[in-house]
Order: structure tokens, then C-alpha cells, then sequence
């Protein structure tokens, strides 16, 4: 959500909110992800809206906390309306990059010895965010239904 305030800031946009169609598909893959968790079992709850009913669950994430972080970290301005306030591309400015208007600056950032940017792919981006490859001997909930929960053993390993 910051980056699309900053985004508002700075891309001369008067207002934005998600599409129709987003919602409808976001709440169509919440209803299917809910029906194989506990809350569609028969109780009451806040989360139904007071009923046993379990197609009415609201406000919660269809996954675990690091995949809502994860889901989250990356805007997806496809999924909003966005109205602009004249010239959707009046943040262009006039034409000079700040670097050139600051003297102190150095012109030719870009140019290095090795690549530091930022991963292009989100793979990579997701590789160095969880520390992936940092854990020899996980042990956790396996996810992949075979019933082990060993992930670090060598045949756990050898499958991935």
C-alpha cells in the first residue's frame, strides 16, 4: 500500500482504487483457498459474520503471514483504477533527472564493476529476501503431502 501512496505522490494521480473485476476475483480465490481450513467447519465466529455459514468468512488472508508479506511486497498497479489529475505523464518533470540538478551528484552512478541492483526476476528477489539455501537442517511442516517433516534429511533434500 506505501508504494502506491508514493506512487500517488508522484505520478500526478488524483485518485485510484482496485477494479471490480480484482475484488471479484481476489474474494472468489478466498472463498476457494477457506473451504480446505478449519473455518469451514460448522461454528460461529466474527470471521462469518456471526453465522455458521462458511461461505461468508471475511477478513482473512487466504495463506500464511510470510506469503501475505510476500504477496504484498511487489504492487500490482494492474488491479486498480487509476485516475490521473491532467497529463498522466506531467511527472516527467522537464525532462532532467535530478542527479543532473544536484551538483553534487554523481552523473554516472550506473556505471560499476559488478551488478548491485536489484534482481529483475521475482524468484530472485524471493531467493534473497527468505535467505534461501542459508538452512541445512529445517525441520517444519511439510507442505509437499508425502508425510515427512523432515526437511533436511538427505532424502528431502535430494527431491527438491
Amino acid at each position: 500500500m506505501c508504494k502506491l501512496i508514493d506512487r500517488y505522490q508522484t505520478h500526478n494521480i488524483r485518485t485510484f482504487a482496485p477494479t471490480r473485476a480484482a475484488i471479484d476475483d481476489f474474494v472468489a480465490h478466498k472463498d476457494e483457498y477457506m473451504k480446505r481450513t478449519v473455518w469451514s467447519d460448522p461454528c460461529r465466529s466474527w470471521y462469518k459474520a456471526g453465522t455458521q455459514n462458511p461461505e461468508t468468512i471475511t477478513a482473512l488472508w487466504p495463506g500464511s503471514t510470510l506469503h501475505y508479506m510476500e504477496a504484498m511486497a511487489q504492487l500490482r498497479i494492474e488491479d486498480y483504477e487509476v485516475k490521473y489529475e491532467g497529463n498522466r505523464f506531467a511527472w516527467l518533470g522537464n525532462g532532467y533527472s535530478q542527479c543532473e540538478l544536484d551538483p553534487t551528484a554523481d552523473w554516472g552512478y550506473y556505471i560499476r564493476e559488478q551488478d548491485d541492483g536489484e534482481p529483475l526476476s521475482l524468484g530472485a528477489r524471493r531467493r534473497i529476501l527468505t535467505g534461501h539455501g542459508t538452512v541445512t537442517d529445517n525441520v517444519g511442516i511439510s507442505f509437499t503431502g508425502t508425510g515427512s517433516s523432515t526437511s533436511g534429511s538427505a532424502e528431502s533434500q535430494a527431491k527438491l
